[in-house]
């Protein structure tokens, strides 16, 4: 009874927001004043990002274009933009097929709506699911790799820009994604993480461990000898990357820099942001690396209590439509600032994602 009650109300919600998002070229136009006090804000690199649509957007390319700022390459990208809003902004329909009852529906209706554009939602009863049960791992349709596939290739090209050895440690959950690491002309130790004690484990990890206990051997040798000490970490890596649990980050990244100071590059898989709420919650991974886009670091200079739950989720539905509007609207190419990363889109080939690698710091949350 609960089950139909809720599907009841699920649909029912559905269609008072489908209702919301049925905006036509004509209502466009007409909400268009009441749209420019939300939008006088709007810069360039927000329109880069291809979340909303309207019809200043020009006005600011065009601005962007005129005023002398941009190099060559950066010019011959906003005259690609303004054409591709050109394209979105003068069609008249977009067709997207929904199942109310599917997962992430109510996610992308909310999405729609944000777009400002006509989008038409088309409900369809179907077991087909356009989506994997998991946005992370798994590849969506039109994207040429997972998420988790591309963080992984972010952290490859960053831990062989040298010839520095590297630790990786790991929990059993991600234990699959390692045979993916490769490194060119170094070593790749593995140390899987299988402790309940941050602390300790991170002491043995980094050798603090066994070089206490061979300060008490040699001091047993002469107990009268007063004997000066300071443990010191391993020095067979430099790079130490991450594959673990989201919730262990919080405690890992603090006991290894604990144990070994700044000593060592601290490299995070994306599941590193797999639970953040809110930007603050960042520092606890301080002066480590962590995939974090340019278009996600711009908005949290700009406001750092912007929420961050399930972003890296919605972000990926966010991609998936926009490829969906893109091609709708005849679009060849584009560039995007997403909040998942940089997307390079290309018609009849699947979408490229480059997940840049960006260091925590407090210069994260300032402008």
């Amino acid at each position: 009874m609960n089950s139909k009650k809720n599907k009841i109300a699920t649909s029912f919600l559905a269609l008072i927001i489908l209702a919301s998002c049925s905006v036509t070229s004509n209502n466009l136009q007409k909400n268009l004043a009441r749209s420019q006090v939300a939008i006088e804000d709007k810069d360039f690199q927000e329109i880069y990002s291809y979340q909303s649509y309207f019809v200043n957007d020009l006005e600011i390319i065009q601005q962007a274009i005129e005023n002398g700022n941009l190099n060559q390459d950066q010019l011959r990208e906003a005259k690609l933009v303004k054409k591709n809003y050109q394209k979105i902004l003068n069609k008249d329909k977009f067709f997207i097929k929904l199942n109310p009852n599917q997962k992430y529906s109510l996610e992308l209706i909310r999405l729609i709506y944000q777009s400002n554009l006509p989008i038409n939602i088309s409900w369809v009863n179907t077991e087909k699911n356009p989506f994997p049960e998991n946005l992370l791992s798994n590849k969506i349709n039109g994207f040429c790799s997972s998420l988790y596939d591309e963080s992984i290739l972010s952290i490859n090209n960053e831990i062989n820009k040298n010839n520095d050895s590297t630790l990786v440690i790991y929990s059993e959950e991600y234990e699959s994604f390692l045979q993916a690491l490769k490194l060119n002309n170094s070593n790749l130790a593995k140390l899987k993480y299988n402790s309940t004690n941050f602390q300790e484990f991170s002491s043995k990890a980094l050798g603090i461990s066994s070089s206490e206990e061979r300060f008490k051997k040699i001091s047993s040798l002469n107990p009268n000898q007063n004997l000066k000490f300071k443990p010191r970490s391993r020095s067979d890596f430099q790079q130490i990357v991450l594959f673990v649990k989201p919730q262990e980050y919080r405690a890992m990244i603090p006991a290894l820099r604990y144990h070994g100071g700044n000593k060592f590059k601290y490299i995070n898989f994306v599941s590193s942001l797999e639970e953040i709420n809110n930007p603050l919650q960042l520092l606890d991974y301080e002066d480590s690396f962590a995939n974090i886009s340019v278009l996600l670091s711009d908005k949290i200079k700009k406001d750092s209590s912007i929420s961050l739950d399930n972003f890296l989720e919605l972000g990926i539905l966010n991609d998936w439509l926009l490829i969906q509007i893109l091609k709708q609207s005849g679009v060849q190419s584009a560039k995007i600032n997403s909040t998942t990363g940089t997307i390079f889109y290309k018609s009849n080939s699947c979408v490229i994602r480059e997940i840049p690698l960006k260091e925590i710091s407090a210069d994260l949350f300032s402008s």
